[in-house]
């Protein structure tokens, strides 16, 4: 992008945008709403979901006698 200039986008938008990621909005849309480019919302989604942990507890089913 030409003459693009580094923004850095700070704690509120960024709870805001996790906010609207619970309602379910496209990251086409976030990104149009909160002013970021989508590209940043890309990368910044794609490092936070390589964060998150990938395992399961499950816990056994008590059977009733």
């Amino acid at each position: 992008m030409e003459h693009s200039q580094k923004k850095v986008v700070d704690p509120a938008t960024r709870e805001l945008i996790h906010r609207l990621l619970l309602e379910r909005l496209s990251l086409a849309g976030i990104a149009r709403a909160v002013q970021v480019f989508e590209q940043w919302l890309q990368t910044y989604m794609n490092h936070k979901y390589a964060n998150v942990s990938r395992s399961v507890q499950v816990t056994p089913k008590k059977r009733g006698d």
